[in-house]
């Protein structure tokens, strides 16, 4: 087994024919190879961004609305917690109709 793997990175047939598919000035292109792969990568990045997000945002909604159903089934009847306060106790001033 010790004979079949390669020892060097790249056999000497490829390597140079990858430079000479390269278009004219070798250092160029790849340079503009490398930018446009820039380019594309860090559309993937932002893309794969957006998406995270979007999906990190679906998530809290459905904890929200699952964690707002599960408190409102969980509490007995009669034990709905009340945002105002209860009544005082009335004053007879006469300006309040009947019942308040």
């Amino acid at each position: 087994s010790e004979v079949t793997k390669p020892k060097g990175t790249l056999p000497k047939g490829a390597e140079q024919q990858q430079v000479s598919s390269n278009s004219g000035n070798s250092e160029k292109s790849r340079k503009e190879q490398l930018e446009e792969y820039e380019r594309d990568y860090l559309k993937r990045i932002e893309q794969q961004r957006i998406e995270d997000e979007q999906s990190y945002q679906e998530a809290v909604e459905d904890a929200v609305k699952s964690r707002t159903n599960a408190t409102h089934s969980a509490l007995p009847k009669g034990f709905e917690p009340k945002p105002t306060p209860p009544e005082q106790p009335k004053t007879s001033r006469g300006t309040l109709p009947k019942g308040f």
